[in-house]
């Protein structure tokens, strides 16, 4: 059980690892915008024939719009990468006194009462709520990026990977709570 939930988890902050690398092209979005409107440039580059995203060329707009896209979704499943790692926002100073059995405890409930029906509510709205982008044709209508509902899709993606590693360490706390070594040895960081 225990190698089938650390799989689960290794699995599902794989996309969390590969866009870590978005902040590159993330600071070069920022250094050109700053670039454009010192130079006094809206219009970077244009084309004829509108591209998926691009539309018809990249304006100091689309720049802007793709510097919260790619904050987002680093936001979204670098989520998923601090749940793994217990590096997300936990309440330690409540739980940093108690024996490790009761801060399993709190972190079994804490995932089946909140944090997995949060993942499933977000799920289920999310893709209704890019689902009408996609029907719709949303895009920016100021110059800035198209194709809205690619980045909309990412919030319930997100959410679900994030409800998937949330049940591997559902599975892994239990594991944890019924192992006779649950209330032995020195507590490990299962926030």
């Amino acid at each position: 059980m225990k190698r089938l939930s650390d799989a689960v988890l290794d699995a599902v902050v794989l996309p969390g690892k590969v866009v870590g690398w978005l902040v590159l092209p993330l600071i070069a979005s920022v250094l050109l915008t700053v670039f454009a409107a010192k130079m006094g440039w809206n219009a970077i580059w244009r084309w004829e024939d509108a591209l998926p995203v691009l539309g018809n060329g990249i304006t100091v707009n689309t720049l802007a719009d793709l510097q919260w896209y790619i904050f987002a979704i680093i936001a979204v499943l670098g989520g998923v990468y601090a749940l793994r790692d217990g590096q997300h926002v936990s309440v330690d100073v409540f739980v940093a006194g108690l024996p490790q059995r009761a801060r399993l405890c709190l972190t079994l409930f804490g995932d089946i009462v909140f944090l997995l029906p949060f993942c499933v509510i977000i799920v289920w709205y999310g893709w209704k709520f890019a689902a009408t982008s996609f029907a719709s044709g949303e895009g920016s209508t100021y110059g800035g990026l198209m194709d809205r509902w690619l980045i909309k899709a990412m919030i319930p993606a997100g959410f679900a990977l994030l409800g998937i590693a949330a049940l591997a360490r559902v599975a892994q706390t239990l594991r944890l709570l019924f192992s006779p070594a649950s209330n032995q040895g020195p507590a490990e960081n299962h926030d």
